[in-house]
């Protein structure tokens, strides 16, 4: 950052909160908590297949890859879980897999399940040359019975052929695609960008998840679903737990079915067990079954309490001997959204949301558990409390780490701007979205289903780019996920899709980036930022040093492959680039910094005036780009980071601003705001505020206040006259009343001739 502070300053005013506030002062969040009580591990063996699987791209033409006799020794090797790309395998459509294993004989008799816990996007599933099953779509957990075929203490072969295909090119492609895969199908941010001919370049297709065996007897738990009930009144919580158990033999058997509940991750001796009788029938057997909590301690977000989750074991024991257990982790938080009102409420307590976008990468094979931890403490460090998985479903230790740090989520199904418009293509989309609310149920961090972002029919841009569009296009299909969906889910907000209101995206693909200043025209802002260029040692990992500094059309168009918007840059933004790369990267981030710091401090000013939550766009870039991030591929923050860091602290001290500059004899006029999104009243607190022209201290002043608990109050009026031509500095700093740091901000601004 040193050479933007030498070229920039209002660059080297943001970073002011970061002098203060350094990451380092964020230790890195614990691991995710894995010690259950010996008493609810599962008694269900488990045999990982991780590691080398051979590999071959392409499909067959005559050959039976699945045959257990085939030579496979001369194929590639492959590591499982991973994308293919990530393995050197630069290729799209279909490709095999073969895994050979032994499964031990003393486990004999046992029922075997071969579980997949994502491929993408098709699969085709045999186990010593006998074909189980197909499955279509890349974020789900799926399973096939391998009880009939598996063998015990002999070589197994294990055939899974993947199909990743691209979608068919041709006239208006996009707008009618038919693979339910969100942002690594198409999209801006993806290698080659949303319209080019190469945007669907560098499949994310493979093996990507966990593959495992697992056993078990005669009864199997599955599609355990927890509801949480709050009773604020009595002081108490009931989880509602819905599950099936698929009993395995012809003939009915009586059998207790207990379910334990315990603390997760705080420590507490508190256990609540409920305990029923039930005959199983042969097939599946679906129960709910109700367990309260005395004194439960509630799921909170991070500023505003302890992400308190619980284990709850489901078993159920025949004969007195439990042969199948499955064990949940939840939390007893209550989630509304007010329609009416137009406010968010968790456990009751209005709640505004300062949230970022989020693609963790564009291959998911890539991020691990420790890569999701660093990420979201990066999140917590700027002051996030919310985060939109963006028109996709990540892996599912992102949501692990959310639920145990206590950041919020707003989850998108994988749907964006235009599909096909038929029967066939809704009702896998109904199936595929149902397997979203099923999968990750029981996540308390998950706040919100949203349907499809910008779909056809709301995007009236679209005309503008297809000549097939018409009006209303994919309605239907947005109407019938939201009427399937929305009766499956009543813990969350069901938002039926995410659109063009949603995202005003001022300063870069319409208006003027000081138009944040005007009032905001709706209520939940989901897309809001400005691209930034990363650092320049990030940048030569990306460009060649020729490429750096692109002024042929073939250097532009390598750069515009790597998602950089020239046309937004350049024309809207009107960037410049300045003499030289450094240049070049700090234009493009101070402007970042001040779409950044404006709309997200405008639209805090304007909570519930109609303002209930917004969401920056990007957090990170998911390759190695230059797009809308304000952390780079590496990790990297740019000085948007630090932007974002101080315009979401939750006490904000603010200047509102109606004029950017002054000129001279013109009265420089201000307010002074204080914005608390804390369930929490500060008391005899103290506001102080200075003006600098430079290195000089021209004024200063404190004021004592009271800050109420979830609120919003213009302060002040500051008014300065006949300030003399030059560069000033605000800064505001609020502290408790026994000297506790609360916030801290700064505003430049400029009186010329």
């Amino acid at each position: 950052m040193i050479y933007l502070k030498k070229h920039l300053p209002i660059i080297r005013k943001v970073l002011l909160l970061a002098e203060i506030m350094p990451l380092a002062a964020y230790p890195s969040p614990p691991s995710l908590s894995t010690g259950l009580p010996v008493a609810m591990q599962s008694v269900r063996p488990v045999i990982p297949l991780a590691g080398s699987w051979k590999f071959k791209a392409g499909d067959a033409k005559d050959v039976k890859l699945y045959e257990p006799a085939l030579n496979d020794s001369a194929w590639t090797d492959i590591k499982v879980p991973d994308n293919w790309y990530l393995e050197g395998q630069d290729i799209s459509g279909v490709a095999w897999y073969r895994k050979h294993f032994e499964l031990p004989k003393a486990l004999k008799g046992k029922r075997v399940s071969l579980n997949f816990a994502g491929v993408d996007y098709m699969a085709d599933v045999w186990l010593n040359g006998r074909y189980l099953g197909f499955h279509e779509g890349y974020f789900q957990h799926f399973s096939f019975d391998a009880s009939d075929v598996a063998l015990f203490g002999k070589d197994n072969v294990l055939t899974v052929k993947v199909d990743s295909p691209l979608e068919a090119m041709g006239a208006d492609w996009s707008l009618h695609k038919r693979l339910i895969k969100g942002i690594f199908g198409h999209h801006d941010t993806r290698p080659g960008g949303a319209w080019s001919e190469r945007g669907q370049e560098h499949n994310t297709g493979g093996i990507w998840g966990e593959v495992d065996v697992e056993f078990h007897d005669v009864a199997e738990i599955f599609q355990v679903k927890v509801s949480p009930v709050l009773d604020r009144v009595q002081d108490q919580a009931t989880a509602n737990v819905a599950f099936q158990v698929n009993w395995q033999r012809p003939t009915p058997v009586g059998a207790i079915v207990r379910l334990t509940v315990k603390p997760y991750n705080f420590a507490s001796s508190e256990v609540t067990v409920e305990q029923t009788e039930r005959q199983l029938t042969p097939g599946y057997n679906p129960l709910n079954i109700p367990v309260t909590v005395k004194h439960a301690r509630l799921w909170w977000p991070w500023e505003q309490g302890e992400a308190n989750l619980y284990a709850v074991e489901v078993a159920v024991l025949v004969g007195g001997k439990v042969i199948d257990n499955k064990i949940e982790t939840f939390g007893f938080r209550e989630v509304a959204y007010d329609s009416v009102k137009k406010i968010w409420l968790l456990n009751g307590q209005r709640l505004f949301l300062r949230g970022t976008n989020y693609i963790a990468s564009q291959w998911l094979g890539e991020m691990t558990d420790a890569r999701f931890a660093y990420d979201v403490a990066l999140m917590k460090a700027a002051n996030i409390n919310a985060v939109r998985i963006h028109a996709h479903i990540t892996a599912e230790a992102f949501y692990r780490r959310c639920d145990e740090e206590g950041l919020l989520v707003w989850q998108d199904f994988p749907l964006l701007w235009g599909y096909v418009d038929d029967a066939k293509f809704r009702d896998n989309a109904v199936r595929q979205a149902q397997d979203m609310v099923n999968g990750y149920y029981n996540h308390p961090s998950i706040i919100t289903w949203s349907l499809i972002n910008e779909p056809a029919w709301d995007a009236k841009w679209m005309k503008y780019k297809y000549k097939s569009y018409t009006e209303n296009y994919n309605k239907l299909l947005n109407d019938t996920l939201y009427t399937a969906i929305a009766p499956m889910d009543n813990t969350r907000h069901v938002h039926a899709f995410s659109g063009t209101l949603e995202h005003p995206w001022l300063g870069w693909y319409s208006g003027v980036w000081q138009d944040y200043n005007k009032p905001a025209g709706f209520d939940i802002i989901t897309e809001y930022g400005a691209q930034a260029l990363p650092g320049l040692p990030s940048l030569r990992k990306i460009f060649s040093e020729t490429d750096l500094w692109p002024t042929t059309e073939p250097q532009w168009d390598n750069w515009e492959y790597h998602n950089f918007q020239r046309k937004e840059t350049f024309t809207l933004a009107k960037v410049p680039m300045g003499a030289n790369p450094a240049e070049f990267v700090g234009n493009t981030q101070a402007y970042q910094v001040k779409v950044i710091k404006l709309a997200a401090e405008s639209y805090r000013r304007q909570r519930y005036q109609p303002v209930n939550s917004i969401f920056q766009f990007m957090f990170v870039e998911d390759w190695p780009s230059m797009n809308w991030g304000v952390v780079d591929y590496w990790r990297i923050p740019k000085a948007g980071y630090y932007a974002l860091q101080q315009a979401y602290q939750p006490v904000l001290p603010s200047f509102a601003w109606e004029q950017e500059n002054f000129k001279q004899g013109e009265a420089a006029t201000f307010t002074l705001w204080l914005v608390n999104d804390l369930q929490k009243t500060f008391l005899n607190a103290r506001l102080a505020y200075s003006l600098r022209n430079a290195t000089t201290l021209l004024e200063t002043n404190t004021l004592d206040i009271d800050i109420a608990a979830d609120s919003g109050l213009a302060v002040k009026t500051l008014a300065w006259h006949d300030l003399p031509v030059g560069h000033y500095e605000l800064v505001a700093k609020v502290e408790t009343a026994d000297g506790k740091p609360l916030g801290i901000n700064t505003h430049e601004f400029a009186v010329m001739q």
